[in-house]
């Protein structure tokens, strides 16, 4: 393989190959079969990325080693916005739906209040939530449904091709628009949409085998478009989702693990500790800038013997404070967190370089960015 350029922040590329390995499986694969003209293949790696492109390594039946492909680049930009067309481009050129883009419909049953800043939706789906609900999020539009529609089999086709048309005329935006441009229409296509995690999912029937309630546990607090749409919530209020994501975090399951939230991430840690199987106890930090937040774990069931610590600090400080905590902690092999953005990279550096945690052992997510409102 011919040389290619080395990008200087290794740090950004790395949380990049992390992140894309570690919760983007589906679409990697759909790449590396697109760009590699094999639909055989049934696994892809990111090896490493350069400046001119990604590098893969590809498993297929044809071969018992895997293989290396080099995809190159085909905008100017963001290393995540070429990637992102390289992934979408893959999808219509097969013709699949992006991002399991499925639009789902609920009904809200009962709203509460569980702690002075998290309102608990229960909702109730058209189609079953997933039995193991830990760390899966749906993307919910924020918006209040007059009914739930029903889109007529006839406009099937016509649909299709409004689609294929939308598809083709992204494609040609993402290519010609400049890099502040281009960030500026992903923004605008996403600026409604806020992924919010299923906290339970559960059934009024005991014996019923598809679960189709859930909880839906929100943080909310000032003026932010999320905590709006909430308060415009109500008994009998239909609400849609238009994308959904599962956690990837199997790594837990051995060794001493830490794992690390703040509010906005409180539902999917107790749901990853619900079906918590490692007997090695784990270790629990909790951040939130009010106290009052933590009462979201008042009646919480913890693993036995869990290792419990608390910071309170304003967002700004979290990462180094979380920082400062983990350096006290000897031995640690897993790590599961999410945050805000910036606190969160603070964090996944500081496992990656000072405790040479690398790869999915060390799966830390940024849920919202401090600059904007969440």
């Amino acid at each position: 393989m011919k040389p290619f350029t080395t990008i200087k922040d290794q740090d950004r590329k790395l949380d990049i190959m992390d992140h894309v390995n570690q919760d983007h499986h589906k679409e990697l694969l759909i790449i590396a079969q697109t760009y590699g003209k094999n639909n055989a293949i049934h696994g892809a790696l990111i090896a490493d990325i350069y400046e001119e492109g990604i590098l893969l390594h590809t498993q297929a039946p044809s071969s018992p080693s895997q293989q290396e492909l080099f995809i190159q680049f085909e905008l100017k930009g963001d290393l995540e916005e070429q990637i992102l067309y390289l992934a979408y481009n893959s999808f219509a050129k097969q013709k699949i739906e992006f991002s399991n883009n499925a639009k789902q419909f609920f009904e809200v049953i009962e709203k509460a209040q569980i702690s002075p800043n998290i309102t608990r939706l229960t909702i109730k789906s058209q189609t079953a939530f997933p039995a193991y609900y830990a760390g899966y999020a749906y993307g919910f539009i924020l918006k209040v449904l007059e009914k739930a529609p029903v889109v007529p089999q006839s406009t099937a086709t016509q649909s299709g091709i409004v689609k294929n048309l939308f598809d083709r005329g992204f494609l040609w935006l993402m290519k010609h628009l400049s890099a502040q441009k281009r960030q500026k229409l992903l923004e605008n296509m996403n600026k409604d949409i806020r992924l919010y995690t299923l906290r339970q999912a559960f059934d009024l029937d005991p014996d019923a085998q598809d679960l189709h309630y859930g909880y839906v546990d929100v943080f909310t607090h000032g003026s932010s478009p999320g905590s709006q749409w909430v308060q415009q919530l109500s008994k009998g209020t239909l609400i849609s989702s238009r994308t959904e994501t599962d956690d990837k975090h199997d790594h837990l399951h051995t060794g001493q693990a830490v794992l690390i939230a703040d509010e906005t991430a409180f539902p999917a840690l107790a749901g990853i500790l619900d079906f918590w199987k490692n007997p090695i106890p784990p270790i629990v930090i909790l951040l939130c800038a009010d106290a009052v937040d933590y009462a979201y774990f008042a009646t919480y069931r913890f693993p036995e013997k869990t290792d419990i610590r608390k910071i309170t600090v304003a967002v700004e400080q979290q990462g180094q404070k979380t920082i400062e905590l983990l350096s006290t902690f000897t031995h640690l092999d897993q790590v599961w967190g999410a945050l805000e953005n910036n606190a969160a990279k603070q964090v996944r550096h500081y496992f990656r370089n000072e405790r040479k945690l690398t790869g999915k052992n060390n799966h830390i997510k940024g849920y919202w960015r401090l600059e904007k409102k969440h």
